[in-house]
């Protein structure tokens, strides 16, 4: 009997090597199909709440001062230097192969399309997004949210509504001022450091200029926008007790607001322009 036992236990344990990855990889595609779910709630419970957007003017305010206004320094310095680093590369590139206007041809596509959107994005998500689940997770263990669905207040309109509303319309405001910051810089760059004329870069800027540029990166900015909203408030309310908790909550939210982010501009770019 000893030894006809051996093999079953051998078996079992050879049974239970193959399906624990099985396992592991189905809790992680179920997680992943909830959460989805949750954030689409999410966002469409925030989208019922929008006819009480007229009688929450306090509330909206501050969230677009603390989103939009207290971000403008941070802001200011990544896009100068962003144009910078653009030009620089750009110049780099096309040195004695084509006519120095292309330097601000390239600089110009290159920020209005996808650096200027792009980066505004990852430092809100960085300086807000994870801001915002801080909040929303001290408020949970705190037993805030608790205390608000006991009073009858809908956290929805209250917590959600304003935030949703403020980056719905701050971040496009701050990727055009990032946009214009960043072609400063690049301006600044090519008379100081690349014996390049002030009408030679605003020639090459002008020369294949399409508003379609300009206009495909503030489109960019209201879904890059949307997101950072719904994954901060996502990961907030989901947050777990505890100091730790709220520190996981906030590194899962720069991290896939960063993720979601490029995998919503590789979209987005297919779609305006192919």
């Amino acid at each position: 009997m000893a030894a006809r036992r051996i093999p079953m236990v051998k078996e079992a344990q050879i049974l239970q090597t193959i399906t624990k990855p099985i396992s592991w990889l189905g809790e992680i595609i179920v997680s992943g199909i909830s959460g989805i779910g949750e954030v689409v709630c999410i966002l469409l419970n925030t989208l019922k709440q929008l006819r009480f957007i007229h009688k929450n003017p306090v509330l909206i305010v501050k969230q677009m001062i603390s989103i939009g206004v207290s971000s403008l320094p941070l802001l200011f310095v990544t896009s100068i230097f962003t144009g910078m680093v653009a030009t620089v590369q750009a110049e780099f590139e096309f040195h004695n192969l084509v006519a120095d206007k292309f330097v601000g041809t390239a600089a110009c596509k290159m920020i209005l399309i996808e650096l200027g959107p792009l980066l505004t994005a990852i430092v809100l998500s960085g300086r807000v997004g994870s801001a915002i689940a801080a909040e929303l997770g001290s408020m949970k263990e705190k037993e805030e949210l608790a205390a608000y669905t006991v009073l009858g207040l809908d956290t929805y309109r209250y917590l959600a509504l304003p935030r949703f509303v403020a980056f719905f319309t701050m971040v496009p405001c701050l990727t055009i001022i990032s946009n214009a910051l960043a072609i400063i810089g690049g301006w600044i760059v090519c008379v100081l450091g690349l014996d390049i004329t002030t009408y030679t870069y605003v020639t090459g800027m002008q020369y294949l200029f399409d508003p379609m540029d300009l206009w495909s990166g503030v489109l960019k900015s209201f879904v890059f926008g949307t997101l950072i909203f719904l994954l901060g408030y996502y990961h907030g309310v989901n947050a777990k007790a505890g100091a730790r908790g709220v520190g996981i909550a906030t590194m899962s939210v720069v991290v896939s607001s960063c993720l979601m982010i490029l995998i919503a501009d590789f979209v987005l770019d297919a779609i305006l322009f192919f």
